[in-house]
């Protein structure tokens, strides 16, 4: 007699029909083959690449386009706030559904913000502008779950973590050249190339997003599932690090065309905070796990804070090696905070929702901070 097997518990996400006991549909799009860091690593860059033009344009769209001077911030804290408020989702909806439909919803808002944003700095809005920045942002907050898929995969998640960021530099070389050339297509609109180029860039996230490979096979015996607490320490410091980078990153735009630098002039220093911000990563990703992550987490944070006292200083100069020390800062503790949420242990997707949406939360104070800095 044929035995007939027991229908699988339904859940939220689950593609399956529940009628017939005998099917075993799939849950999600996941499955065992191993997912390239390659492909992670690319579709990171192209997210970066977007996050690049747009913290860059949407600091000087806020100014330009803002009723009152201490509200040109918000559409740069915008960003951040959506980044934060896709932290659950990313990682739930990871599970749900699996990763390709997970990233590859995320670029898809990341494109309708930016062509959102387009239209905002066309009709001079700056309720659209801001709700385009929101948008964006969503769109980094799935990007960054690229070094969590590595790290998941991996018994050596610093390393692994270090290599899909290294991605990140392919953006920072590129980021210049393209952003001047979508400004020339888009003139006279100022700023309307940029974030043309942010949905384009999140289109091509898209193409490489559908064709990841489905869950990997973790090459090491995975521990009991590490406790919420374990990630109050990491969020802290890594948290820290993230307010300070923001904070300079969000006032500096206009820092620097205070001191008289050309509009189109600042896309080349941000590109060169964004070098500086995905740098670090390749030598991390080659002798991450030799050092401690809580003192990789701590050096990275310390960077930040030398970085924030220079940028109070306020001249063209000192403004540049701020967004150099607080970019490498940034993602030496980024890569060491997340290794330093592995240590105990595989964490839950509460613990990872909760750990990015720290981050991004800080984050979004250093923005708002950013006004005070500029």
């Amino acid at each position: 007699m044929r035995r007939v097997a027991s229908a699988p518990e339904p859940r939220a996400g689950m593609l399956v029909c529940v009628c017939d006991p005998q099917l075993d549909a799939p849950a999600n799009d996941n499955g065992p083959r191993a997912v390239s860091t390659f492909g992670l690593a690319l579709g990171f860059a192209f997210a970066v690449l977007a996050q690049t033009v747009a913290s860059a344009a949407l600091p000087l769209a806020g100014a330009a386009l803002a009723p009152r001077p201490e509200m040109a911030t918000w559409p740069f804290a915008a960003m951040l706030l959506g980044a934060a408020l896709a932290s659950f989702p990313a990682s739930f909806l990871r599970d749900a559904f699996g990763r390709r439909t997970g990233f590859a919803l995320g670029a898809s808002v990341g494109i309708a913000g930016g062509a959102l944003l387009v239209a905002g700095l066309v009709q001079r809005q700056f309720g659209w502008a801001c709700l385009g920045a929101l948008w964006l942002g969503m769109a980094q907050g799935f990007s960054f779950f690229y070094r969590h898929e590595a790290a998941a995969a991996s018994g050596r998640p610093a390393a692994a973590t270090g290599g899909v960021m290294a991605g990140g530099l392919l953006a920072a070389f590129a980021g210049p050249t393209l952003a001047g050339f979508a400004e020339e297509l888009a003139a006279p609109y100022f700023l309307v190339g940029a974030a043309g180029l942010a949905a384009l860039a999140h289109t091509c996230s898209l193409g490489v997003a559908v064709t990841l490979a489905a869950d990997p096979t973790s090459s090491f015996r995975p521990r009991a599932r590490a406790p919420l607490s374990a990630i109050a320490l990491p969020t802290l410091v890594g948290g820290a690090a993230w307010l300070g980078m923001n904070a300079v990153m969000s006032g500096a735009p206009l820092a620097l065309v205070g001191c008289g630098i050309g509009g189109a002039a600042v896309f080349g220093f941000i590109a060169l905070h964004v070098a500086a911000m995905y740098a670090p990563a390749v030598p991390l990703a080659l002798v991450g796990e030799r050092v401690p992550p809580a003192a990789v987490a701590l050096a990275g944070t310390a960077l930040v804070a030398l970085g924030v006292w220079l940028d109070s200083h306020a001249t063209p100069g000192t403004i540049t090696a701020a967004l150099v020390l607080v970019g490498a800062g940034w993602s030496i503790a980024t890569v060491g905070a997340t290794a330093w949420v592995y240590r105990a242990g595989p964490p839950s997707r509460a613990a990872l929702a909760l750990h990015d949406g720290g981050l991004f939360f800080f984050a979004i104070c250093g923005a708002l901070m950013g006004y005070l800095l500029a």
